[in-house]
């Protein structure tokens, strides 16, 4: 399946062109956008799903802060406490398919401040959740169980480099990023951590392809998309 991301800024920019920007989740399974408050990582997330809410493909989402973004969407909802259960659930289904070698629909878990969620585990329950993520990291292209994380920041003590690697796609959504941010997200990318980028853009890194600037659209009312995810999830 291809999902528009948006659009490659710099040809936006020099040479007038909108290119769009895919991710083909045949090729890359699992997807990170990070990014400040306000950069629009939460409604580059919502831009996905209102994509996936057209086809057959079976949604669950966890929203660990709890903010109203996802809410009302799918009934495999999750928010606080309650990720736990998605996540299982998710996370079951997946362990029954690789079991059976099934072959069905694409699924895919949205999960909202899973930095968050994965440090409030103590650790016996951090190392429990990090085997369950990596399996579907490494594993769930084969049977078509896809991860969207989103959190402010990814670092190291959230997500080991093995697991990181995983995720194909990397975004970072905001006007400048910390170094923090630049070296979890892009090692060995040459960012320039001065420079300010335009609103609603964020750097992207995808297999096989430079460190480049996303361009996503700017949404003038974003409770109105949230209305129409949530109409066009009725039944999901």
């Amino acid at each position: 399946m291809l999902i528009k991301l948006g659009y490659w800024r710099n040809d936006w920019e020099n040479l007038g062109i909108k290119t769009s920007v895919y991710w083909d989740t045949k090729t890359v399974n699992s997807l990170m956008i990070a990014g400040i408050t306000g950069g629009g990582k939460s409604v580059l997330g919502q831009l996905i799903a209102n994509q996936l809410l057209g086809t057959d493909a079976k949604i669950s989402i966890c929203d660990y802060k709890a903010g109203g973004d996802w809410s009302d969407i799918v009934p495999n909802y999750g928010e606080y406490k309650e990720c736990d259960k998605v996540f299982d659930d998710f996370y079951n289904d997946f362990l029954t398919a690789v079991k059976l070698k099934a072959t069905h629909e694409d699924r895919y878990l949205f999960f909202d401040e899973f930095s968050s969620y994965a440090l409030s585990k103590d650790t016996k329950r951090f190392r429990i959740l990090m085997d369950k993520v990596s399996s579907i990291a490494f594993m769930g292209r084969s049977f078509g169980y896809h991860l969207i994380f989103i959190s402010q920041n990814f670092n190291a003590k959230v997500l080991d480099t093995a697991i990181r690697e995983q995720f194909g796609i990397k975004i970072y959504m905001g006007s400048t990023i910390s170094t923090e941010s630049a070296t979890m997200l892009f090692p060995n990318c040459d960012i320039d951590k001065s420079k300010h980028l335009m609103r609603c853009c964020g750097y992207i890194s995808m297999p096989e392809k430079e460190i480049g600037v996303l361009q996503i659209p700017y949404i003038r009312e974003p409770e109105k998309l949230k209305k129409l995810l949530e109409y066009k999830g009725q039944g999901k």
